[in-house]
């Protein structure tokens, strides 16, 4: 499609819709935004106006006006502008398939490899695990809902922190780093519900939970197929083995099609048992040298590489609070962890890496987080960057270092009481109550007290938010095996409880938490925000 001298509608300048206005007039286009939920503020719509030449409306305009429309796949199919267009046969192109389009006629990425990461849960530690690992070989640019990350040689800087994960965020991504000095040879995004059809290379994390979008009349699901529906001639996709409606999607995309599986994954209950290309295995850790015998047989590896995927000198004595130590940029770690002895590396469990049945690796995990939260990151991070080429020695060397993303069930001290953060943009009410069954055994392999959850969401539009219905519901389930609750948001002010207690964001909640707390409990913080 040429993109030039259309009439274009953008809806939805909310989320995202912004950028993809701005680089349709960029390409030559007239473009109309509007503002379909009213939030933009009236200074924003007028610069668009008298800066960029796009005059918005806060209402529905006659789709007959337009040779284009553009919405977000979550928008009610019912939005009066969307059924009008699609009366009269005319093309609505989604925000993803727009940004793909203006990615093509971008010159400034040709030679630039890309990848696109989408999915309900693990996009963020995959992308963030793949950054680190094409990283000892590539220069990297990263963006994810942590921010827009320059990799290179295991170490990151921060680029820009604020985008969300709409397609139309790509675009931002893009210009903010090309503006920063940096020409990367890998961009790596982390994109909601769905991809652009111009990846080099798309991971598919999960499907499930399953949710509604655009009130109710669609599936997510659907809408992340796009990813695999549009993949490019020549393009790789990975994709988990447990979605059963993307490989049969995926049966008639012209792109090369490889699959993982992590065994344990919520994902595979009541599928097939679909084969894959690349399987984890996760065991307790034997004895070094039960290891050693075993792995060097079948891999070919150094007992060295197999057992820590470092030398001897590269493993400080302690590791700092920095990105070394979990893989993440200074300026987005959380103050407060706990230093970690490099003794303490070898103690946790070890995964084991398999490809086509035969064991490729091993690697040891650090603790100081909850490991079983990212096996899917885990097998379809390592899978992507061997698809790279990255060497198996460097993959082992990110696996081991890496100690949790802080927000994905990373444990660390508050005030010197023992916090699992669990507060981060894909929080949802099944992860919530995993992230208690985790505190209930901590609480019970190291004889704690109490547990004091701190739950909610900072907004609303957070991912459409943490339904106040799903919370009530927890609340009576698990209610009582909690000292007490802190409830995060104005939406959590009608529920009801025992032990009840309201917070207005994350920082409050976990400051009554910290006042209240005991020396030998547990704070726990479930909660859906921005970090």
């Amino acid at each position: 499609m040429g993109l030039n001298r259309k009439k274009f509608a953008v809806l939805d300048l909310t989320h995202g819709g912004i950028p993809i206005a701005k680089s349709l007039v960029a390409a030559g286009n007239k473009v109309v935004g509007i503002d379909v939920y009213g939030t933009i503020e009236p200074d924003i719509l007028l610069e668009l106006e008298e800066t960029h030449g796009i005059p918005c409306s806060k209402t529905p305009l006659s789709a007959s006006e337009f040779d284009i429309l553009v919405a977000p796949v979550h928008l009610d199919s019912a939005y009066p502008m969307l059924v009008e267009a699609r009366a009269q046969g005319k093309r609505v192109f989604s925000h993803h398939e727009i940004v793909g389009e203006i990615l093509k006629i971008d010159s400034k990425l040709s030679g630039i490899k890309k990848v696109e990461v989408t999915g309900v849960k693990a996009k963020t530690s995959t992308a963030s695990l793949l950054a680190d690992m094409l990283s000892r070989q590539f220069e990297v640019v990263l963006h994810t809902s942590r921010g827009l990350e320059y990799w290179i040689a295991g170490t990151s800087s921060l680029i820009h922190r604020g985008l969300s994960i709409t397609p139309g965020s790509i675009l931002v991504a893009i210009e903010k780093a090309f503006e920063a000095g940096f020409r990367p040879e890998i961009f790596i995004f982390e994109i909601s519900i769905g991809g652009t059809g111009t990846a080099d290379f798309g991971i598919l994390t999960t499907l499930l939970p399953d949710y509604g979008i655009a009130n109710n009349t669609a599936l997510a699901s659907e809408a992340k197929l796009q990813l695999v529906r549009q993949a490019k001639s020549g393009s790789t996709l990975l994709i988990n083995a447990g979605t059963e409606k993307a490989l049969k999607t995926a049966k008639m995309s012209q792109a090369k099609v490889l699959t993982f599986k992590d065994p344990f994954s919520d994902e595979l209950l009541g599928t097939s048992n679909q084969a894959a290309d690349f399987v984890l295995e996760t065991r307790c850790r034997p004895s070094k040298s039960s290891i050693s015998s075993e792995l060097s047989t079948s891999s070919g590896l150094s007992d060295s590489s197999i057992i820590t995927g470092l030398s001897d000198s590269s493993i400080p004595a302690v590791l700092p609070d920095s990105s070394i130590s979990t893989g993440l940029p200074d300026s987005s770690i959380s103050t407060g962890l706990p230093e970690i002895q490099a003794s303490q590396a070898s103690s946790g469990s070890y995964i084991c890496f398999m490809h086509r049945g035969k064991k490729v690796f091993s690697a040891c995990l650090r603790p100081g987080y909850n490991s079983s939260s990212y096996r899917t990151a885990f097998i379809a991070a390592s899978a992507a960057a061997l698809e790279f080429g990255i060497r198996h020695e460097a993959v082992i060397s990110v696996i081991e270092g890496f100690g949790g993303l802080s927000g994905r069930m990373q444990e660390r001290e508050i005030n010197g009481i023992s916090l699992i953060d669990n507060s981060n943009s894909g929080m949802d009410i099944l992860s919530a109550e995993k992230a208690l069954e985790y505190a209930f055994l901590k609480r019970k392999d190291e004889k704690k007290e109490s547990i004091i959850l701190v739950l909610g969401e900072e907004a609303s539009q957070v991912c459409e938010g943490l339904p106040p219905k799903s919370v009530q519901g927890f609340l009576e389930k698990f209610g009582t095996k909690c000292r007490q609750i802190i409830l995060v948001g104005e939406r959590m002010k009608a529920i009801n409880g025992k032990n009840v207690s309201y917070a207005r964001n994350l920082p409050e909640g976990l400051s009554k938490a910290t006042e209240s707390a005991r020396s030998n409990d547990i704070i726990l913080s479930s909660v859906k925000c921005f970090r």
